[in-house]
């Protein structure tokens, strides 16, 4: 995957329904950056070889309401043909401006996915500059998420039960806290996965937790405890929940004995579990990056359409 560089793109202005179950969607334009096309000889653009699955999608930017009335940046990716589609909602990693969605995300990783039969939806979550409201790091963000089904329900070519999620890093904590409160989602994917905040490995986190995270210094195991993926899994609403955990062994930001933990603790909840880790490859998955797309779409397809 391509370095996910956050984009402040003005192709995002879009209106928002003040009922929040209905959104307006503006189009952004790939084919407007060069590195996407060429110039054909007719004088118009077309894209590149390597790019031509963007000529079966359309991506969209819209805003939202969140549940506590703020104003919150979505994304949207449908494939341009009519008919019913299985959903993916789409979870990102990092934290504020950190890992937002990108059009890199956008083009280069999540359509080639929806280009295969896919609507994917996400949110860029409070806090971020396209956002109002601050990050929490598994807190009321969670709910900005859960809003998104709401919007799911009123696309009018979104099958609404058949609703997976796919999370990367921070996202794969997204998806299993919002498992925790709803049974409509069939499967669950990650990537870089953290299933615990206690990352002894990783001690700058913890200046990070007391920033984001409120109440973080009064009571600091509490908190974690709150936001931890492992504690989550006996609490997955959906018990016929289908999970597929991806991580590279060199993942310098996870360690990949995070993905042991949670598939070891998916499989003694009684949950339908696969694991794929790629040896060699690192937190963003940069080295095997068509193949996991490929792993990805068949695990969705499997339990999707």
């Amino acid at each position: 995957m391509k370095n996910l560089i956050y984009l402040n793109l003005v192709l995002f202005s879009v209106f928002f329904n003040a009922q929040n179950t209905s959104v307006s969607l503006e189009q952004t334009f790939p084919e407007n950056f060069p590195e996407y096309t060429v110039d054909g000889k007719d004088g118009k653009k077309t894209f590149k070889e390597e790019y031509k699955y963007l000529d079966s999608v359309s991506i969209y930017g819209y805003d939202y309401r969140s549940h506590d009335n703020l104003k919150i940046r979505g994304f949207l990716i449908e494939p341009k043909t009519k008919g019913k589609f299985p959903v993916i909602i789409f979870n990102r990693g990092g934290n504020r401006d950190f890992g937002a969605v990108s059009i890199a995300t956008l083009t280069n990783f999540l359509s080639k996915i929806a280009a295969k039969g896919f609507i994917i939806i996400g949110s860029q979550l409070r806090g971020s500059s396209r956002s109002e409201g601050k990050d929490e790091f598994g807190g009321k963000d969670i709910n900005d998420v859960l809003q998104l089904l709401n919007i799911i329900d009123h696309q009018t070519n979104a099958d609404s039960k058949k609703i997976g999620m796919l999370g990367i890093s921070r996202g794969s904590m997204t998806n299993f806290l919002v498992l925790k409160e709803t049974d409509r989602i069939s499967a669950n994917a990650t990537i870089g996965g953290i299933a615990d905040l206690n990352q002894k490995d990783r001690p700058e986190m913890y200046g990070l937790y007391k920033e984001l995270i409120p109440d973080f210094e009064k009571n600091p195991t509490l908190e974690l405890n709150k936001r931890s993926s492992l504690l989550a899994v006996p609490q997955i609403k959906n018990k016929q929940l289908k999970s597929f955990i991806i991580h590279g062994a060199k993942d310098e930001r996870v360690n990949v004995s995070n993905a042991f933990a949670l598939f070891n603790e998916l499989n003694s909840n009684q949950f339908s579990t696969k694991l794929l880790v790629y040896e060699n490859d690192n937190h963003g998955i940069n080295n095997h990056t068509n193949d996991m797309i490929k792993q990805l779409n068949a695990f969705f397809k499997g339990y999707l359409q």
